[in-house]
């Protein structure tokens, strides 16, 4: 009998998938990261490319997620990292960070028969990044402009506990006065997220 209730529990999980998330279904997702060792790199108007290590840092962010069909959620969100040290090469006291406003797609894909991990899925991320750098001086220039910000990566979900790796870039520029023109900055991170899933 007991083997018999086994069999058939196991021909459910394989028909039935437990844990879908099904269209309509709306979730917040909590995260702290902790960003590995961010890279200011500097496209000079020469196509001469120099790269400025900052410590590593920590951030913080929310996103919201309506499923728009089955496993497949569409979603805005926010994210800020925290500002931290740009390595020596650039000077003392210079610090970079940023607060990230983007829309996001999130397709989920389904584990059955996985004692460890309830899904996995991918993420992408497109919108605006306000760069935080008013310690940062170069010429003439006293700030990074902000600009746009995307980001792609991927993360598991184990009883709504959430684990991503991300990859994100943030564009902006410094305007110079004196000749008129500008270069290319890009702010380049390697998060590894961990937060929680509310349903709602």
């Amino acid at each position: 009998m007991k083997k018999l209730l086994v069999v058939m529990l196991l021909a459910v999980a394989m028909v039935v998938p437990a844990f879908a998330t099904d269209k309509g279904a709306m979730e917040v997702d909590v995260k702290l990261g902790y960003i590995i060792e961010p890279l200011l790199m500097e496209n000079q108007y020469d196509a001469d490319k120099f790269g400025y290590n900052a410590e590593s840092t920590f951030s913080l962010g929310a996103d919201f997620y309506y499923y728009i069909v089955n496993n497949l959620g569409l979603g805005i969100g926010v994210n800020h990292i925290f500002t931290s040290n740009l390595n020596d090469s650039w000077g003392e006291k210079s610090k970079v960070g940023a607060t990230n406003i983007y829309l996001s797609v999130k397709p989920v894909f389904e584990l059955q028969e996985n004692k460890f991990i309830d899904r996995i899925y991918f993420l992408g991320q497109l919108g605006y990044g306000i760069m935080d750098s008013d310690e940062i001086s170069y010429g003439s220039s006293t700030k990074l402009d902000n600009g746009m910000y995307w980001a792609i990566g991927t993360g598991i979900e184990k009883c709504n506990i959430i684990v991503e790796l991300m990859y994100s870039v943030n564009y902006s520029c410094f305007d110079f006065d004196y000749w008129g023109g500008e270069e290319i900055w890009t702010y380049r991170n390697i998060a590894i997220n961990v937060g929680y899933k509310f349903t709602i």
